[in-house]
């Protein structure tokens, strides 16, 4: 079986996806708010990129660069599509102000309080040994919608998209993106919010196995 490269969202880290392996699969997945670079992505044409969130932002514009041929496929997890929304920059400006200064309990918190994680507890601990604040709030500036915008037009390779059932802004997103793509499959996860793979982890599973294994050879 080929490698899964996994990108994780904002506040998150590589060893998010190690429920992954632990379900047998080839994983490599970069820390990026702790050393590790976009540049460590080095997939080959039987690989998958799996991107959640600000992963799936950052999935996009790499299959875009990257142009067809070098994967077999991609797994875009609550990825939305980037459109301009008014404020949403000063907004991101306003978080990463607050990663850099505020006590690490209280802003970590306050990010999970926000409407889009549908008032569900995150199941990943987060310490702030683990992350280096610099980053996190370069990313808020670098990869924020406002900024980092996806376009469909060169994603040639097949697509799944995926998005929680209570996460209704990016349920719409994915069917967007499914609609429009010529080789693209939907999947809403039943019981989830924006977290899918770790509030659904078997789902996820099950739904990512039955999508790589047509793509990936054995």
């Amino acid at each position: 079986m080929g490698v899964i490269w996994c990108l994780h969202g904002f506040l998150g880290r590589g060893g998010d996806w190690d429920f992954l392996r632990d379900a047998g699969f080839e994983v490599r997945a970069p820390s990026l708010f702790s050393g590790d670079s976009l540049d460590d992505l080095r997939p080959s044409p039987n690989d998958i990129l799996l991107g959640y969130s600000m992963g799936a932002r950052l999935a996009l514009r790499l299959i875009s660069q990257w142009g067809a041929g070098a994967l077999a496929g991609a797994v875009l997890v609550s990825a939305g599509l980037t459109y301009p929304e008014p404020g949403r920059r000063e907004l991101d400006e306003t978080w990463a102000r607050r990663f850099e200064s505020e006590p690490w309990d209280s802003v970590v918190a306050a990010w999970n309080a926000q409407p889009v994680f549908g008032g569900r507890q995150n199941p990943l601990v987060r310490s702030e040994a683990d992350f280096d604040r610099s980053a996190l709030a370069k990313a808020l500036r670098d990869w924020s919608p406002a900024v980092l915008h996806s376009s469909l037009r060169d994603i040639a390779v097949p697509t799944l998209w995926i998005a929680g059932e209570h996460d209704s802004k990016y349920v719409e997103a994915a069917r967007r993106a499914a609609e429009r793509l010529p080789n693209a499959e939907l999947w809403i996860c039943p019981d989830s919010a924006h977290r899918v793979p770790w509030e659904q982890p078997q789902r996820f599973i099950e739904r990512l196995r039955n999508f790589v294994s047509p793509a990936l050879p054995r």
